[in-house]
């Protein structure tokens, strides 16, 4: 009969030969399975945006920033023509009030749709990268042109949105241009009138500064 010890030193010998090879195997079988994409042209090339995207992105991005700038000329435009704080005959002073806060959420409206596009590259390069990394996940793939057509649709309610806003922000601001110049029938010697002395010149300047139209 074999003695304890040597019984002991034999399952561990059995032991750590049974741990070597699970992980020799589990070594073998990551090594098998990683496949990495190998790009056009080898490594260290770039691999390009979606270029439909990209290309619209540059023509949307410029009428959101004239958005933001118009808006910020009337409002302070609006500002200046706001008299000096006194009790009673405020209804003039409340409409231009409102007109400037509305004018306001607008431009910081046009302002998040500004930094959305940044979130879409970021997001696309992440997932991309993954891609990359994971190319038989087929899942991957699939959320890569999800997203890329999310933001077309994206991009094209932005520019629904820009021209709704044109249309209410020209429409409030005429429907109220004699309030909003002369809130208070009294001391409208000292207001500020600007370059929108009229209804006229309001309208001619924010029909025409610009490329966006109307009717587009």
């Amino acid at each position: 009969m074999a003695s304890p010890l040597k019984l002991e030193q034999d399952v561990q010998g059995k032991v750590d030969s049974f741990r070597a090879r699970i992980a020799q195997e589990a070594e073998d079988l990551t090594q098998s399975s990683i496949k990495v994409l190998v790009l056009p042209g080898g490594e260290g090339q770039l691999l390009r945006s979606n270029q439909h995207l990209v290309e619209l992105i540059q023509h949307v991005k410029p009428e959101i920033e004239l958005l933001r700038e118009k808006c910020n000329t009337v409002r302070m435009w609006v500002q200046l023509l706001l008299p000096k704080a006194e009790d009673g005959n405020n209804f003039g002073v409340s409409i231009q009030e409102d007109t400037a806060d509305q004018l306001w959420t607008v431009e910081s409206t046009a302002a998040s749709y500004l930094r959305r596009f940044s979130t879409y590259y970021n997001t696309q390069a992440k997932l991309v990268s993954k891609t990359v990394k994971y190319p038989q996940v087929e899942d991957y793939r699939r959320t890569v042109a999800e997203v890329n057509e999310k933001e077309y649709q994206s991009v094209r309610q932005i520019l629904l949105h820009v021209r709704n806003q044109y249309a209410t922000l020209h429409d409030v601001t005429l429907k109220n241009i004699e309030k909003i110049e002369t809130p208070r029938s009294t001391n409208t010697d000292n207001l500020y009138r600007g370059p929108f002395s009229t209804p006229l010149s309001f309208r001619s300047w924010l029909s025409c500064s610009g490329s966006w139209k109307a009717g587009s």
